[in-house]
């Protein structure tokens, strides 16, 4: 993700959005540092396998999804009809780019619970391995209603994040 990062602004010349390219460049070389401090910790985490896995899919999810989305906004000129800091759909405007980089950006909420999984399994030690049911099934429906919530939000933009 860094590297990628680094290279987007070299299609700047042709971007519809060049300030997309702006935010795909920059969310890749941060988002790149929240990769390597997750991968540090993901070893240390004291989660049962399947909220593990929820955890690691949630992760690749929202930072790929919100890091694609920013460089669709840019390639794509997505920005010309949706708001870059607002996700909100601009008035009138229609669009299958539209719909992809705000789908993109709104599975971005996904980072929320892989970060609360870390922490749940940072502290949790003995907590977690009383309770693999518990914590395997509420990983799972927060999963599934991340997943409703971001396709509501798509498909009606005036509830979307922003």
């Amino acid at each position: 993700m860094f590297v990628l990062g680094l290279l987007a602004p070299i299609y700047s010349p042709y971007a519809l959005a060049k300030i997309g390219l702006l935010q795909a460049h920059l969310i890749g070389a941060v988002q790149a540092l929240v990769f390597f401090s997750f991968a540090w910790m993901w070893p240390q985490l004291s989660l049962p396998d399947t909220s593990k896995k929820i955890a690691t899919i949630s992760l690749y999810l929202s930072l790929w999804a919100n890091w694609i989305g920013t460089l669709f906004v840019g390639i794509f000129g997505a920005g010309k009809e949706q708001y870059i800091v607002n996700q909100d759909l601009v008035p009138g405007a229609k669009g299958f780019w539209n719909l992809a980089t705000l789908l993109l950006i709104n599975l971005s909420q996904f980072a929320v619970l892989a970060i609360l999984l870390a922490i749940i399994g940072l502290l949790g030690c003995t907590w977690t391995n009383r309770k693999k049911n518990v914590v395997n099934i509420a990983s799972l429906v927060i999963f599934l209603l991340l997943l409703l919530i971001s396709l509501y939000q798509t498909f009606n933009p005036e509830f979307s994040n922003g």
